[in-house]
């Protein structure tokens, strides 16, 4: 009876977005734009929710390796670092794209990285899980703050450690805006006689928010808002009698685990995020008038006629070299 129910459902469900999409009046448009100086949250998970980046009993190693990858490729393809903190089952990275090349960067990034884990682990599966991609912007500097926030809580939410700074892994906690780091190239993975430098180094890069506030006043501003998020979650875990796992277990969590937390299912990978909803209908409505506009230049292409694609259009732009409107919105 249930199982019919589900069928039911499902078959609903498909109706009614085949409905929806038979109402936009343009055929379905997969693409996304990627605009220059764009900014994103980039979040990723590993497949099966497995534990493929717990620091473990070198987690000094493991944060050399992520911030050598992270580094190179945000250095070869332009990418501003703004925050960035990895988990032991998946991570987010804060940056903005000034040169529309977010698509290379997180595919080169996400490659290497799993080539090298599972090189050092002596697996041979997927390391990420094969989700659509969740790569949100923000409206308003409130809450692109609130993003750097997010992400270099993220371990104290999860109940893993007490203190940002705490976390073994890779962050950028305790990073000042303009601050560099280097790395140096993982041996064991990548060859010393090719052409990966034997070094590299990353620059924090202070968000484009907040233009009245210098570099120090802003970095305060942050750390203020992560020490308030701090203690609030530490009120939270003590009313639900929560302790934290501490620095200890995490070195003995192995990366086969998987994580125990429920995980929402059969959502839809958000492209917009902001507090007021109607911020988010504004983005959404004009990301359909760009999948109008596209439509409609690809239909024109294939009837062989003259077409400009909307600003914004990657794939077909660096691979088929189709006309683009200049000026993005």
């Amino acid at each position: 009876m249930a199982t019919s129910a589900h069928k039911q459902a499902s078959a609903d469900r498909r109706e009614t977005n085949r409905a929806r999409g038979a109402a936009r009046g343009y055929e379905r448009v997969r693409a996304r734009p990627i605009y220059a100086g764009r900014r994103y949250k980039i979040n990723r998970r590993c497949i099966g929710r497995m534990m493929l980046f717990a620091p473990g009993a070198h987690p000094a190693e493991l944060a050399n390796f992520i911030g050598y990858c992270l580094a190179h490729n945000a250095e070869r393809y332009g990418i501003q670092v703004h925050a960035s903190l990895w988990m032991s089952d998946h991570h987010h990275t804060d940056v903005t794209d000034p040169d529309a090349n977010l698509v290379p960067f997180k595919q080169q990034l996400h490659s290497v990285v799993a080539r090298a884990r599972n090189a050092r682990l002596g697996r041979f599966d997927s390391v990420w899980s094969g989700d659509d991609p969740c790569d949100t912007g923000r409206s308003s500097d409130d809450e692109s703050l609130m993003d750097l926030v997010y992400t270099l809580t993220n371990p104290v939410k999860a109940g893993l450690v007490k203190w940002s700074r705490q976390w073994p892994g890779f962050t950028t906690i305790g990073w000042r805006f303009g601050e560099t780091r280097t790395f140096r190239r993982p041996d064991w993975f990548f060859d010393a006689a090719g052409d990966m430098p034997e070094e590299v180094s990353l620059t924090l890069v202070r968000p484009p928010i907040f233009p009245e506030l210098d570099d120090d006043a802003l970095y305060a501003k942050l750390m203020e808002a992560v020490r308030e998020r701090e203690l609030e979650i530490h009120r939270s875990m003590r009313r639900r009698g929560r302790r934290f796992m501490g620095l200890r277990k995490l070195a003995r969590q192995r990366w086969s685990c998987v994580a125990k937390s429920v995980e929402e299912r059969f959502t839809v990978a958000p492209k917009h995020a902001a507090s007021s909803k109607g911020r988010v209908r504004v983005a959404i409505a004009r990301d359909r008038e760009w999948e109008r506009k596209y439509a409609a230049a690809r239909a024109l292409l294939l009837a062989g006629k003259p077409a400009v694609f909307p600003a914004g259009t990657y794939w077909l732009r660096r691979f088929a070299g189709v006309s683009v409107a200049g000026q993005a919105p």
